[in-house]
């Protein structure tokens, strides 16, 4: 990541047009899907503690019920210019028999940022150069962070979508 007070940011969607993915899960324990993404967001995209923030976190326990609004955002860091911003919100709630309804949003990004901080930086011969070696050079190394990010996404809502089969079937015990 470059740390710069100007830059110039470029976004792309992981799935084209789609910008965020939505997995329901009606059934037992749906309050276990918490530790479950903590955890796939280490293994699957193989990033450090760190590099994870707890960004909305809201769990309201009522008579016959409890309701949870959690929210994450994970950066994987491929190179100086280019990381993949993985936000993910878990929202649902569980009654006192177990059952209950979980929604899992996930709105992954590629997001490469040049920093345009300096003078020079910010002169239009820089500028071309900056443009020039990126057509040349950079966007295939673009093309391949945006390809392991498709996987990296696909990787994770398919565990996701096991743990929920799962924890359907009784499989899962706490």
């Amino acid at each position: 990541m470059v740390w710069a007070r100007t830059r110039l940011l470029i976004w792309d969607y992981i799935f084209e047009p789609v910008k965020q993915i939505k997995i329901d899960y009606t059934g037992k324990r749906p309050d276990l899907f918490y530790k479950k993404v903590q955890e796939l967001l280490r293994l699957v995209l193989n990033i450090p503690d760190g590099y994870i923030q707890e960004k909305e976190y809201k769990w309201e326990k009522h008579r016959e019920s409890e309701s949870f609004d959690v929210a994450w955002e994970a950066t994987k860091i491929y190179d100086t210019f280019s990381y993949l911003i993985f936000e993910i919100s878990l929202k649902g709630f569980v009654t006192a028999e177990g059952e209950g309804r979980a929604s899992i949003t996930l709105k992954p990004r590629l997001i490469t940022e040049y920093p345009q901080d300096t003078i020079w930086q910010q002169s239009i011969f820089y500028e071309a150069m900056r443009r020039a070696w990126h057509q040349a050079f950079y966007h295939n190394k673009r093309m391949q962070f945006l390809f392991t990010s498709k996987e990296i996404c696909i990787d994770f809502e398919r565990e996701l979508k096991k743990f929920g089969e799962e924890m359907r079937t009784g499989a899962v015990r706490v």
